[in-house]
């Protein structure tokens, strides 16, 4: 099966990178992008609601290395940016009333709302201790990874966690992905 990507991710990407840079970075982030990608950016062919495929939203992340030259942090700090942006309104009033456990427990459903094709597992190790597992993530590449370990912090913290820490385990194979999330 393809795994596909939710529009809006695609959208507040852009958004993150002149948040965290400025609007020329994200500017030179497109147009280092693959000729098809970049076509369908600047043509609108992105919607928030549409399912895109994962190896474009990975392409975003390469063209955005090329240009930021800012590896792993910058993804972290880019996926803390924009989960922010993509949970303000009805949802971030929702998260003040959920805790980090309830949260991770119906973490498949919130990485569901994002991503199709691909499946997420989370363990509980102990409380305030889990391990979330991401697998058949094809397309995507380690830096959607970087990312989705800050947007994880980001709710996490968001839910009440306290000294969070979302640590990536390392795996050769980027369709894997697991991260041990622990809080106080």
């Amino acid at each position: 099966m393809t795994v596909e990507m939710r529009g809006a991710a695609f959208l507040s990407f852009f958004d993150g990178v002149t948040e965290l840079r400025d609007r020329a970075t994200a500017d030179a982030v497109r147009d280092a992008l693959r000729p098809d990608v970049r076509r369908r950016i600047l043509d609108g062919g992105f919607t928030r609601v549409g399912w895109y495929p994962m190896e474009d939203y990975s392409a975003l992340h390469t063209a955005c290395e090329q240009v930021v030259k800012g590896g792993t942090p910058f993804a972290i700090q880019l996926g803390r940016v924009t989960t922010d942006r993509d949970t303000r309104g009805l949802l971030r009033y929702v998260l003040a009333f959920t805790s980090p456990d309830l949260l991770l427990r119906y973490g498949d459903k919130v990485f569901g709302s994002y991503v199709r094709g691909a499946t997420m597992t989370v363990e509980r190790i102990a409380s305030k201790h889990h391990v979330l597992h991401w697998d058949d993530f094809h397309g995507a590449s380690f830096a959607v990874h970087a990312e989705w370990q800050g947007g994880v912090a980001f709710l996490v913290e968001k839910c009440g966690g306290k000294n969070v820490s979302v640590v990536q385990r390392a795996t050769p194979d980027p369709a894997k992905a697991a991260f041990e999330v622990s809080w106080s």
